[in-house]
């Protein structure tokens, strides 16, 4: 097991690339059962997640709901489904568990696939550099329409949009402030407080 960065661990040998259905047998066999946080499928690597604080645990479920209720709220929440820590499949080598995906409604499947994701959010604690460099890489080449990083200790949303084959994002932007709000692609009708996530 070598250590990459905080917050990851690659698992294995790097010069062996998994795909989703080993990764998912693997799972049910109970290869990862034991592991302390959990595990991610990440370009073919198997990377752990250290353990997620309750701090992280709560802001995602304030993400959720800020999400959500601004949803009901604008009458669109039956277009969409608002999911906390579920498996997003990308390709078929990469299966990241954000914080929070908003997906289109529609026929229900084992795993959500990135091509039904209209939100994906990552709060960003312990794992700043790789929420902003890989999981943005392999969202965009996913097709993820939007992708922010919630950094709660310096209160600010990096707002990811306009995804490219390549890995890149067309639009970046980075919201801090006490009035700053932000409107989710999927529903621009909405506004919400930056306070409201953090």
């Amino acid at each position: 097991m070598t250590a990459t960065n905080a917050g990851f661990e690659e698992r294995g040998d790097t010069e062996f690339l998994f795909d989703f259905d080993q990764f998912e047998r693997m799972d049910q066999a109970g290869v990862f059962d034991g592991v302390q946080g959990h595990v991610e499928l990440i370009e073919g690597k198997i990377i752990q997640m250290a353990p997620a604080s309750t701090g992280h645990g709560e802001i995602s479920g304030d993400i959720f709901y800020a999400l959500k209720s601004a949803s009901i709220a604008a009458g669109v929440d039956k277009l969409h489904r608002f999911i906390v820590h579920a498996t997003l499949k990308i390709g078929k080598r990469s299966a990241p568990e954000p914080d929070v995906l908003v997906l289109r409604a529609g026929e229900g499947e084992k795993y959500a696939q990135a091509e039904q994701a209209m939100l994906v959010v990552e709060v960003s604690i312990s794992t700043r550099e790789n929420d902003l460099t890989v999981k943005s890489r392999l969202y965009a080449k996913g097709g993820v329409p939007e992708y922010w990083v919630v950094e709660p200790e310096t209160r600010k949303l990096n707002i990811f949009r306009e995804p490219r084959p390549d890995g890149s994002w067309a639009s970046t932007t980075v919201l801090e402030g006490e009035g700053a709000a932000v409107s989710p692609l999927f529903a621009p009708q909405i506004s919400i407080p930056l306070t409201e996530l953090f």
